[in-house]
């Protein structure tokens, strides 16, 4: 009995150091670097974009901190049964994004529209949760997200953003007005952002622009249109949704002529009932000039927007919210169909007092914000709201109570060795002549009907020098037939001619002219 019992007694400490042995090896491989290289694997930030058509592509990007090759599997959501064995693959582009991860990029291309679809990225044995996308319809009537600057609090906005996706389902995409993050090179900022993102830009396409917090990791992580102009692709583009058209600009580049050029070329050729610019330093701002980077955007920006007749301008950056009332040329308007009504958002923690008093502020909040805009055919109803869902104002345009549009003529003055042209702060043309040039010199412009004006026009050409008037031109012409007009002065170097086109009202004493550029 007793060797039983001393035998027992030697078996238990080895038993035990059996089990501690184990347990040892077991916690050494699971807290080693390999295990724990292979845990962290999974894709994570997964970010939905547009590169191509909405209505029949889907780009999609994530992170990594392993650049073995991977890919998206997908298919339309009535045919998922719980797995992806029927699935349709594609593979991803790979590329470092920061000290510890790799980007990846996938486009999809031939999508059904208006189809929902399940996804998911990764590779064998590391992939994300299953995920879903929905293709843009054909029909008129969607919604879509507007909000401003992040920059600060980042586990708030996305809670925010979290509950807007929840309470407003009909949602199809997201802008955001710049200043994603404060610092544009911190890693771990672009980590929260990111995180706080990715659960609902997970779902729905997500557009941003360009703010002056921005720098080169919002060009590695997003991937967007490459349909700007040379030499700024990606933080100028344009897409359509719809029956309306967005242009995306960076307003810290707002003077070049490659930018000038390629903006009213885009507006031009769009033929949508609905547009939009979202930009982040404001044309109009709600409590000061900064450094007149405003005044430089309603120079060179703001004629060619008007011009185009676009609806409403999405801007940030002064942390507050506000919208105006329409302008046009500088002037409130009466009729939205007349003017832009610009909308500044503020998203993030990070707030500024109101109080700059302009004229032209309709409506003005301090504290973070959110805009949703629903479009219904002739109907575009912002609803702006606190962060906490308190009702900040509702804003309506009716298109469908406008049957009579403002005419609208572009004027283009003609290259010539003799002045460089330019363009003022409300839009007119102006030729500036060069030196070394002095005596009887021509000034051309071409004039290209936007929205005809029925009958006549007239283009003015007045001659200024050191600011003092010397001289007026007109010429009076049906310029929906005619394209060019031209004015002949005795200039010196300094001298500016400044071009404007009018109506036909012109030759009525008692009435003013109506400016129609």
């Amino acid at each position: 009995m007793s060797s039983v019992v001393n035998l027992n007694k030697r078996r238990i400490p080895a038993a035990v150091s059996i089990i501690f042995l184990l347990l040892a090896g077991f916690c050494c491989w699971f807290f080693s670097p390999v295990a724990l290289a292979e845990e962290s694997v999974n894709p994570e930030q997964v970010i939905l974009t547009w590169t191509m058509d909405p209505a029949t592509s889907q780009t999609i990007t994530w992170l990594t901190p392993n650049n073995s090759p991977a890919r998206v599997q997908y298919l339309i959501a009535d045919e998922f049964i719980g797995n992806f064995n029927s699935a349709q693959q594609i593979d991803a582009g790979c590329s470092a994004f920061d000290s510890t991860n790799y980007h990846f990029t996938a486009n999809i291309t031939g999508l059904t529209p208006a189809t929902r679809y399940v996804y998911r990225v990764g590779r064998e044995g590391y992939w994300s949760e299953a995920l879903s996308f929905t293709t843009a319809a054909a029909t008129q009537d969607f919604s879509f997200l507007y909000m401003g600057d992040v920059q600060s609090g980042y586990a708030e906005w996305g809670s925010t953003l979290n509950s807007v996706y929840q309470s407003y389902p009909q949602i199809k995409f997201a802008l955001l007005g710049g200043d994603l993050t404060d610092n544009s090179s911190d890693e771990e900022e672009w980590g929260r952002f990111l995180d706080a993102a990715a659960g609902v830009f997970s779902r729905i396409p997500l557009m941003p622009a360009m703010g002056n917090h921005d720098g080169s990791m919002f060009l590695k992580f997003f991937a967007l249109p490459d349909n700007g102009p040379e030499g700024f692709k990606q933080t100028f583009y344009s897409f359509d949704y719809g029956d309306a058209h967005f242009v995306i600009l960076n307003s810290s580049n707002n003077t070049d002529e490659r930018v000038k050029q390629w903006l009213r070329e885009d507006l031009k050729n769009t033929t949508k009932k609905w547009k939009f610019a979202v930009f982040h330093i404001p044309a109009y701002p709600a409590t000061y000039d900064y450094k007149e980077i405003d005044k430089s955007i309603r120079v060179n920006w703001v004629p060619l927007l008007e011009q185009n007749m676009v609806d409403m301008v999405f801007v940030g950056h002064q942390h507050q919210y506000m919208r105006t009332h329409p302008i046009y040329q500088g002037e409130v308007q009466t009729e939205p169909a007349y003017g832009i009504v610009y909308v500044m958002g503020n998203a993030g923690s990070k707030t500024y007092a109101g109080g700059g008093g302009f004229p032209y502020i309709a409506v003005e909040q301090t504290g973070s914000n959110y805009q949703v805009v629903d479009i219904e055919g002739d109907v575009l109803t912002l609803t702006s709201k606190q962060s906490t869902g308190e009702l900040i104002e509702n804003y309506t345009i009716n298109k469908g109570g406008n049957t009579e549009q403002r005419p609208v003529y572009i004027l283009s003055p003609q290259p010539d060795s003799a002045y460089t042209a330019g363009t003022t702060q409300d839009g007119i043309n102006t030729m500036t002549v060069n030196s070394g040039m002095a005596g009887f010199k021509y000034f051309t412009v071409c004039v290209t009907p936007v929205i005809s004006h029925s009958g006549n026009e007239t283009v003015v050409f007045v001659h200024f020098r050191n600011g003092i008037q010397l001289g007026l031109n007109a010429t009076r012409a049906d310029f929906d037939r005619v394209n060019t007009a031209q004015a002949g002065f005795n200039v010196q170097p300094g001298d500016m001619v400044k071009a404007y086109v009018v109506d036909d009202l012109t030759n009525t004493a008692n009435v003013n002219p109506v400016i129609l550029q």
